[in-house]
């Protein structure tokens, strides 16, 4: 397949090294989250924005439409992020609109490799991103966000996303570099 864009194979490495970092970013995350790492948790969420970023960044999709809907997400998502760490205003909802944001920057990322190279984690995580900021809302919003029954449920989902993840980074780092969108 031809393209008139310019996407040399530094840039596909640069895009695939965001998905690295953000997957670093995972791990600490869910494993702060597991153990109530606060620091922990604020570290994962930042290395994970930082990866997000480099990868919507160069992201390569046949309707610029597209990488500009996923990057002014991320983008935002981040800005939200760094308002609510930054800030003396330390509501949960920003947090989660903030991550929220990302994850549907994110849910495209994941969706274009799905349907471009039917990696069927990307079509899991595409539709797993909008439950997850929907239940995060309504665990804040029913004020039950420390109820350790809670607390272990969205452990074993933030468990098995990481998974899902690092089940999509294995398959995305073992594919030959440059490969065109297969639809």
């Amino acid at each position: 397949m031809k393209t008139d864009v310019y996407y040399p194979k530094s840039y596909d490495i640069i895009y695939r090294s965001g998905y690295v970092i953000g997957f670093i970013g995972i791990v600490l995350f869910v494993f702060s989250y597991i153990f109530l790492n606060i620091p922990g948790f604020y570290a994962g969420i930042s290395i994970f924005y930082a990866g997000s970023l480099i990868s919507s960044s160069f992201l390569l999709v046949w309707k610029k439409e597209i990488k500009i809907f996923i990057l002014s997400c991320v983008i935002l998502g981040i800005l939200f992020g760094a308002g609510y760490i930054t800030t003396g205003f330390k509501s949960p909802e920003i947090l989660i609109i903030s991550i929220g944001l990302v994850l549907a920057g994110l849910a495209g990322l994941y969706g274009k490799e799905a349907h471009c190279f039917h990696f069927i984690e990307g079509w899991i995580l595409m539709w797993s991103f909008p439950v997850l900021i929907f239940a995060n809302l309504l665990i804040y919003g029913l004020n039950i966000e420390n109820n350790g029954i809670v607390h272990t449920v969205f452990s074993i989902v933030y468990v098995i996303i990481m998974l899902l993840t690092l089940s999509f980074l294995i398959k995305k780092l073992r594919q030959p570099l440059m490969q065109f969108c297969q639809n």
